[in-house]
């Protein structure tokens, strides 16, 4: 099995409402995303995929300089938008495993399903 991981990021704001602490006040962050893509057999150059297109699918996709409270219908913790750009990716038909969001250089959330856990 081989495994790609590119990394992008964005810039967005978001609250938790309910949350005890200061997350629940308006804040932002410099998020940063890694994903990971998995094949069994490479192309006839040898790759599973191309890094440049993965990764530009990636960035496309992530939500750069947005209120997430108005683009997500749930808790936009680090938990839950790791998932969602996950099933983003799923849905443009990419073999994603894994996706980690990372708010801070020291807390990050990595989502895989139970099948792809490891």
């Amino acid at each position: 099995m081989y495994t790609l991981i590119v990394r992008s990021g964005f810039e967005a704001a978001h609250c938790i409402p309910g949350h005890p602490g200061k997350c629940a006040n308006l804040h932002g962050h410099g998020y940063r995303v890694e994903a990971e893509f998995s094949g069994e057999s490479l192309n006839e150059i040898g790759m599973v995929a191309d890094f440049g297109d993965l990764r530009q699918i990636l960035t496309d996709l992530l939500p750069d300089h947005r209120y997430l409270n108005d683009l997500m219908d749930f808790p936009t913790t680090a938990e839950n938008i790791a998932r969602w750009i996950y099933d983003r990716l799923r849905k443009a038909d990419l073999p994603v495993t894994a996706v980690t969001v990372w708010e801070t250089d020291y807390a990050a959330c990595r989502y895989a399903p139970s099948e792809n856990a490891g």
